[in-house]
Order: C-alpha cells, then sequence, then structure tokens
C-alpha cells in the first residue's frame, strides 16, 4: 500500500504531466496559426480549421485542470489525449513550408509528414471514452468494461492503420506518407475503425449515460444534466455549422460548439453546485424547441408558397404568424420541458395521482409504502425520499439535509416523511411543500394499516407459541402421567383376568373386556400424545432429530452440520424447525436428483438458521409451490420467521428457514 506522502509525490508528477502536455499543445496551435499566417501563406493548402485548434487547446487545458483535482480520474487524461493535436498542425504546417515552400526540404520533413498523416488519432479516442467514463472515470457497471476496451482497442488499432497507409496527408493533400508500407487495404481499416468509434461509441456512450441517469440522484444527476448542456451546445454549434457551408464561419461555428463539452464536464465533475443547471438546461431547450418550430414552419411555408406563388408575400405573412403562434405556444413548451426535467414539482395533484396510481398494485401495506416513497422520489425528481416510524422504508441515497414532514392520522403520530435535497441550500416551493403534506397523509394511513397488520401478525405469532407450549405441557402430562397410569391399570387387570381364569366365566370374560378397553385407551392416548408434537423433539432433542433426518441413506450422500448451543427454545421454533427440515431434506432425496444433501443449524444473530441444500438440478424455471413448499413456508412465517429458497452457486437449491430463537 502506497503512504500518504507516496501519494500526494505521485498526484503531483501526474498534474505537472498534465499541465506540460496542455501547454506544449496550446503553444502548438498557436505556432501553427503563426507558420500558417506567415511562411505558408498562398499555398494550395487547407488552412490550420478552428475546430482543430479549439480540440488542440480547449481540451488539454480542461483536462489539465480537471486532472489537479482529481488525478486519477481518466476523464481527464482523455482530454489531455487531445494534447496530440497542437504538435500535430504545427508538424503539418512546418512540413508545407519544408516541402513546398523552400527550395530544398529541410532535414526531417519526412518525420513531418509522417506526424501529419496519423497526428489527428485523438478524434479517435476522445468522444467516446469521455462518454463512456463519465463523470468519476470508470465505466458504468462491470458490464461496460469490455466495450470500453473493444473501442480502444479498435481505434488503436485504426490509428496504427493510419500510420503505415499508403496516404495523403489531410492537410497536405500534394505530398504521400513516407512511410505508406501497407497495402491499399488500410485506408478502409482507418475509414470503418473510425466510423464504428466515433459513431458506434458515441451511441454506446449515450446508453451508458442512459444507464447512469437512471440511478443517479443529487449530485450525480447534476453532472449529468451538466453534460446534457454541454452536448446541446455542441449539437447547436454542428447544425450551425452546416448552414454555413465549408467556409471559416461555418469553421467558427462549429468551434464554438465544440468548446460546450469540455467546459461542461470539467464544471459537471468539479464545480456542479456552483450555478444553477436545472434553470440553464431548461431554457436551452426550451429555446432550441420554439426556435426549431419557427424554422420548420419558415422551411415549409417557403416551400409551399413559393411553388404556388412564387412572387408573393404571403410566405412573410405566414412566417410572421407562425413565429407569433410559436411564441404564443412558449407557455405549451415550457410546461413539457419542466416535466421532463423536474417531474410533477409545480403540480401538487399531479404528483398526488401519480403516487396514487403506482401504490395501487401493491398487496399489502409495506409494499404499498415501499411504492409510495419510489413514486413520490420520481415524480419530484427527488434524490432521496424515506418515511421513517413503526415501519422504515427509503428510496434512493440519503443526501446530507432533507425537508423532515411528520404524519399523523387519528390522532396519533405515526412517523416522519423525509425529502432529500436535490442540490445544498435549496429549499421547496409552496406546491412542493403542498404535495409532500398530501403524500404524507397517504402515507400515514398505510403506516397504520402497516401497524395492525404487523399487530395481527404478532398477535398469531405468540397464539402459535402458547399453542406449542401447551401442547408441549399437555404431551409432557399425557406421556409422564395419564400414559404411565392407565398401561399400569391394564397390567393389573391383565393379571386379574389371569387369576379369574378358573373363577366364574361372565366375571372372566368382563376383566378381559375391561383390559381390552384399557389396552385401547393406552393406544388412543399414545396417539394422541404423538399428535401433539413429534415424540423425537423430546427424546433427543432438536439437534438429534435434525441429525436423524438424513442418517440411513446411502444415495444421495447426506451429511449434517449442527451447533445445538442455542439452549432452550420455545416449543413452536421446535416444530417448525424440524417439519422444514424434514420437507427439504425429503424433498431433496425424492426429487431433486442430487448426489449430495447437506443439513445445517445454527444461531446467528439471535435466529435460528436452519439450511438444507442439495446439488441436484435446481430450481425449475417457473417454480410452482405445491403443497410442500407451502406448508415450509407456513410453518416458518407462524412463528415470526422466514422461508428463502435459493439457487445453490455451483448447482442445485437452498432452502433456509430463519425462525426466532424467543417469543416476542
Amino acid at each position: 500500500m502506497l503512504l500518504p506522502h507516496r501519494v500526494r509525490s505521485n498526484d503531483r508528477l501526474l498534474v505537472t504531466v498534465a499541465v506540460a502536455l496542455a501547454a506544449t499543445s496550446v503553444l502548438g496551435c498557436a505556432a501553427a496559426l503563426v507558420v500558417s499566417w506567415t511562411l505558408v501563406d498562398g499555398v494550395d493548402v487547407p488552412r490550420v480549421a478552428w475546430s482543430d485548434v479549439v480540440l488542440g487547446s480547449v481540451y488539454p487545458v480542461a483536462g489539465a485542470v480537471l486532472v489537479r483535482s482529481r488525478p486519477q480520474n481518466a476523464v481527464g487524461w482523455v482530454l489531455v489525449s487531445a494534447s496530440l493535436i497542437g504538435p500535430y498542425l504545427l508538424a503539418a504546417e512546418l512540413a508545407t513550408w519544408s516541402a513546398l515552400v523552400r527550395d530544398a526540404p529541410l532535414p526531417g520533413t519526412d518525420v513531418l509528414t509522417w506526424f501529419a498523416v496519423w497526428g489527428f488519432i485523438p478524434y479517435f479516442f476522445v468522444l467516446p471514452l469521455a462518454l463512456l467514463l463519465f463523470p468519476d472515470g470508470r465505466p458504468a457497471t462491470q458490464g461496460w468494461r469490455p466495450a470500453v476496451l473493444a473501442f480502444a482497442s479498435i481505434a488503436t488499432l485504426a490509428a496504427v492503420a493510419r500510420m503505415l497507409a499508403p496516404v495523403e496527408p489531410d492537410m497536405i493533400p500534394q505530398l504521400d506518407n513516407p512511410l505508406g508500407l501497407l497495402g491499399t487495404w488500410s485506408r478502409y481499416v482507418t475509414m470503418f475503425g473510425s466510423i464504428f468509434v466515433l459513431f458506434g461509441g458515441s451511441l454506446c456512450g449515450v446508453i451508458s449515460l442512459r444507464a447512469r441517469a437512471r440511478r443517479a440522484t443529487g449530485a450525480g444527476r447534476a453532472q449529468l444534466q451538466w453534460l446534457s448542456l454541454g452536448a446541446l451546445v455542441l449539437f447547436v454549434g454542428l447544425v450551425a455549422s452546416t448552414q454555413g457551408g465549408r467556409s471559416d464561419a461555418g469553421d467558427l461555428l462549429f468551434s464554438l460548439g465544440l468548446v460546450g463539452p469540455p467546459v461542461a464536464i470539467v464544471v459537471a465533475i468539479l464545480r456542479h453546485q456552483l450555478f444553477d443547471i436545472e434553470f440553464a438546461l431548461n431554457r436551452t431547450i426550451v429555446f432550441l424547441l420554439l426556435s426549431g418550430i419557427v424554422v420548420l414552419a419558415y422551411v415549409g411555408v417557403v416551400l409551399a408558397v413559393g411553388s404556388v406563388a412564387p412572387s408573393s408575400r404571403l410566405g412573410v405573412v405566414l412566417v410572421a404568424v407562425a413565429a407569433v403562434v410559436a411564441a404564443s405556444g412558449r407557455t405549451v413548451v415550457q410546461a413539457g420541458v419542466d416535466r421532463w426535467l423536474f417531474g410533477h414539482r409545480r403540480d401538487p395533484y399531479a404528483v398526488v395521482s401519480r403516487v396514487g396510481r403506482h401504490v395501487a398494485p401493491a398487496s399489502e401495506p409495506v409494499e404499498a409504502l415501499q411504492r409510495l416513497v419510489d413514486a413520490l422520489r420520481e415524480a419530484l425528481r427527488l434524490p432521496y425520499v424515506a418515511f421513517v416510524g413503526a415501519v422504515t422504508v427509503t428510496s434512493g441515497e440519503p443526501t446530507d439535509d432533507w425537508y423532515v414532514e411528520p404524519v399523523s392520522t387519528l390522532g396519533d403520530d405515526l412517523g416522519e416523511l423525509h425529502v432529500g435535497y436535490r442540490k445544498r441550500g435549496e429549499r421547496f416551493s409552496g406546491e412542493e411543500r403542498q404535495a409532500i403534506a398530501e403524500v404524507g397523509s397517504r402515507a400515514a394511513t398505510l403506516a397504520y394499516a402497516a401497524s395492525l397488520v404487523e399487530d395481527v401478525a404478532q398477535s398469531r405469532v405468540r397464539i402459535v407459541l402458547a399453542r406449542e407450549e401447551e401442547r408441549r405441557r399437555l404431551r409432557a402430562d399425557l406421556h409422564d402421567g395419564v400414559g404411565p397410569v392407565l398401561a399400569g391399570t391394564a397390567h393389573q387387570m391383565d393379571a386379574l383376568a389371569r387369576r379369574m381364569a378358573d373363577g366364574p366365566a361372565d366375571l372372566h370374560d368382563r376383566a378381559v373386556e375391561i383390559r381390552e378397553r384399557l389396552r385401547g385407551v393406552v393406544t388412543d392416548v399414545r396417539a394422541v400424545t404423538h399428535g401433539l408434537r413429534p415424540p423425537v423433539l423430546d427424546h433427543v432433542g432438536l439437534g438429534g432429530a435434525l441429525e436423524r433426518l438424513v442418517q440411513g441413506f446411502e444415495v444421495p450422500e447426506c451429511t449434517a452440520e449442527i451447533d445445538d448451543s442455542w439452549g432452550r427454545l420455545p416449543a413452536a421454533v421446535e416444530v417448525a424447525a424440524y417439519a422444514v427440515a424434514s420437507e427439504a431434506v425429503s424433498n431433496a432425496v425424492r426429487h431433486s436428483g442430487a448426489g449430495r444433501v447437506h443439513l445445517s443449524a445454527q444461531v446467528r444473530h439471535g435466529t435460528l438458521v436452519v439450511s438444507v441444500s442439495d446439488n441436484g438440478r435446481g430450481l425449475p424455471a417457473r417454480p410452482q409451490n405445491g403443497v410442500g413448499l407451502t406448508s415450509m413456508g407456513e410453518r416458518a412465517v407462524e412463528v415470526g420467521g422466514r422461508l428463502d429458497i435459493s439457487p445453490r452457486p455451483g448447482g442445485g437449491t437452498v432452502v433456509t428457514a430463519v425462525l426466532p430463537t424467543e417469543a416476542p
């Protein structure tokens, strides 16, 4: 493990490297512009594109700023990788000057030309990897890691193919690649590889961000909103640049759009709480939608009117009408965008209605309460909602501060509704507090119902425990008291009947009849005694009874691991544990096709855990509860426990009963 001062030293080295690379790229861009405007002015080659200058200056600088605060965050290094653009632009301009302006090329011109062939490769890496790794520098889940590695590998392959392809530099079409050693096929590797990485990687990046957005709360949600704003700026710049064609104006507009993503990434990771991103994103989307409506109306009117009456001024009038309609529809568009970004925070009744629809399918009060807090968090786009009381349910990740809404019903205080703020220093509006209060009243009703259900369940547990204790006492009384007395009386009648064998026949027959009746009563008492409680529990205890369940089997191999240090258990718990284990072992032996069955019982954290596992065929895709499974579940629940049936790692099934060791 690295010591703290070693970690700080490594971080300082990383920051130094990032700053040096960014400075080199910025200086390279500036020098390339100077060479382009002076030494190669008048040469028929493409000029330095402003979009390249932005990529080679703004992106590395943004990456260095990010690395300075987060040296281990891979997103910063992805942005810093654009530092290759500055030297690339300078190399292209110097190669142009040396090969096309000077009378004799300078030494090293081939190296500069070769670098000018492939130096633009950061375009392959920056956008896809930044999207896939934003905001913490790691893939959204472990499942995304192969995608990141695949896109990075393909981008590297395309870059290597470009280095050795028989092509000319994009900025110097008059020259050839001095290391064009491969065949023409390498061009297609570069072309298709770059297309796959740029479009496929960007698409996967958007999908990855969508996956993050589903789980994002609080700061994570704000970070994604900042990136969305940066993407909107890039989109607007791209669309605007298409209107300018391949002119300097179009390149300048595209360059302005390129500034959006790196600035948004830096602000999102370092200063996402400094500005009101929700307001900015909201107004930007509304502006773009209204502008799009007006533009589409303009294009449609121009095409329609131009084909009917080319010289008519009707088109101008209709465009003006479209603009007025768009302006009047701003409220509708604003409401739609607000609902998309912020949920129903400005409409308390919509929140209550949404929560009601979400709660309706619940089958019991605790589930309904969980659905309620989930629906409230989703409806108001909140990071955290929890109901804290006799029943506690949560949704989302806890925040540093939250709004507390006390809830009560029928004059009883039942708990509190905790609603986390979206960002530090936020306070809910009147409409939001009204919606929270309405939902809180419904939470109180559900909590009251849940407490009643819990009281009924606890009463049932107490009744079952009392019943089994009474059965244990009755069995002991019958087995140790009534049973032996009746058995002794039967033996006495048997002796009396033998002594009366030589006496009067009617008296002998009457004695034999009484003896047989007493024997029948003894048998009946023994059957009742056994029916009250499994006899083996009293003979050898629960531990011994469980061990006997797995004895005598050759196939499958049955083993037991019993830690019977639990002391005296409630009678009902002993009966439930024995019944569940007996049914589970029987099912495993008869139906699983297993080669091994293992039974374990031990006390964990104040509960008795009885588990039966096998290595058989496992659960079917759609298991159906038969009488045995239903009976096991009911046995566990009626004493206040639970039954879990799950697949066993490596194949097979595990049946686990978790039972209380003490009466409630």
